[in-house]
C-alpha cells in the first residue's frame, strides 16, 4: 500500500505580491514583467521594435552601489531579503576599504563572500529554493486585479471622463433600463455607480464590462466603443468555468487579447507602456493551459485577500 499527494505549485495573489514572490522589482523597472524579459530603457522601447514587445551581491562586495543599482534596473530583479545583505555587505567593503587601502577590490570581495556564507539565515528568498517552483511561472495572472481592476477600470475612467453631464445622465437611464436575463451579476444600481464613478470595486466592474457595450455606441467616439466592445468580447470568454476544448479556446482567446490591445492601441498608445497589466494579458494564454480556468485563479486570489 502506498499514499500519494499531489500538489500544484501556485502563488495567487496580486500583482505587486506576485512580483515580490518572484523576486522582482515590479512595473516601474525597465523589465516590467516578472514572468518574460520584455522592456529595456526607454529609447529600446520607443521603438518600434521595443514597443511590440510589449503587445547581485558579487557587486556590493566591491562597494559599487552604482553598479548594483544599474543591474536591478536593468534586469528588474530586486529581492529583500537579498537586499538586507546588500546594505550590509556595501557598508563592510566601505569600511574595510578605509581601513587598509593596500587590499584590492578582489581581496575585499573574495573576505566578504566568506563572511557572508559563515552568517545564519537565509540570504535570498526562500521561494527561490522550493523543488518544483518557479514564481515567475508559477504565480499566475489573476483576473480580479488585472482584468476588473485593471483593463475594464481603465476603460471605465476613460468613458465616464469623456462624458458631458447630460451624457451621464442619459447613460444612467439606459444602464438601468439594462434586461438582466442571462446575466450572473447583482441587482444594477446605474445612479450609483455614476455618482461614486471613481470609487468602483470588482462586483461593479464586472457589471459594467457585461453591459457598457449596450448602451455606450451613441455616446463616445467609434474608437472608444471599438475598446468597450474588445473587452467585453474578452472578458465574457475569460469568464468561463469550463474548457471542453483547450487547443481552440486558447486560440480564440488569442485573438481576443490581440484585438484589445490594438484597440487600447488606437485609443491612447502610452498606456500599452504606462500599464503593466494590458502586458500581461498574453500571459493569461499559457497561465490558463497550466492552471485551467481564469476564474480559478480569482477565486484563490479573493480567499487571501479576504484571509
Amino acid at each position: 500500500m502506498c499514499g500519494v499527494r499531489l500538489h500544484i505549485s501556485v502563488l495567487p495573489a496580486d500583482n505587486p505580491q506576485q512580483a515580490e514572490e518572484a523576486s522582482h522589482m515590479g512595473g516601474n523597472a525597465n523589465h516590467p514583467c516578472r514572468k518574460c524579459n520584455v522592456g529595456g530603457p526607454s529609447q529600446h522601447i520607443q521603438t518600434d521594435e521595443g514597443y511590440h514587445s510589449l503587445y547581485l551581491m558579487k557587486s556590493a562586495m566591491k562597494d559599487v552601489q552604482k553598479s548594483v543599482t544599474e543591474m536591478q534596473t536593468a534586469m528588474g530583479t530586486k529581492d529583500k531579503i537579498t537586499e538586507y545583505w546588500i546594505e550590509i555587505l556595501l557598508t563592510k567593503a566601505k569600511e574595510e576599504k578605509k581601513r587598509d587601502r593596500t587590499k584590492s577590490v578582489q581581496q575585499i570581495a573574495v573576505e566578504l563572500e566568506k563572511w557572508l556564507d559563515e552568517q545564519p539565515g537565509e540570504k535570498m528568498s526562500p521561494l527561490l529554493n522550493i523543488a518544483g517552483l518557479d514564481p515567475t511561472k508559477d504565480t499566475p495572472v489573476e483576473i480580479l486585479h488585472t482584468i476588473l481592476l485593471g483593463i475594464v477600470k481603465y476603460v471605465w475612467l476613460m468613458f465616464h471622463t469623456s462624458l458631458t453631464e447630460a451624457d451621464c445622465n442619459l447613460f444612467v437611464i439606459h444602464l438601468q433600463l439594462t434586461d438582466l436575463d442571462g446575466l450572473n451579476i447583482l441587482p444594477l444600481c446605474a445612479a450609483y455607480m455614476m455618482q461614486y464613478r471613481s470609487n468602483l470595486i470588482g462586483k461593479h466592474f464586472k457589471t459594467l464590462m457585461q453591459t457598457m457595450a449596450f448602451h455606450a455606441q451613441d455616446l463616445v467616439i467609434p474608437a472608444l466603443f471599438s475598446l468597450i466592445k474588445a473587452v467585453g468580447k474578452l472578458s465574457a470568454v475569460l469568464w468561463v468555468s469550463e474548457i471542453h476544448n483547450m487547443d481552440e479556446y486558447l486560440s480564440d482567446l488569442e485573438i481576443l487579447i490581440a484585438n484589445t490591445l490594438d484597440a487600447f492601441a488606437e485609443v491612447d498608445p502610452l498606456k500599452i507602456v504606462d500599464k503593466i497589466k494590458l502586458h500581461l494579458l498574453p500571459h493569461v494564454v499559457p497561465d490558463i493551459r497550466r492552471f485551467g480556468p481564469a476564474p480559478s485563479t480569482y477565486v484563490l486570489s479573493s480567499a487571501i485577500i479576504k484571509r
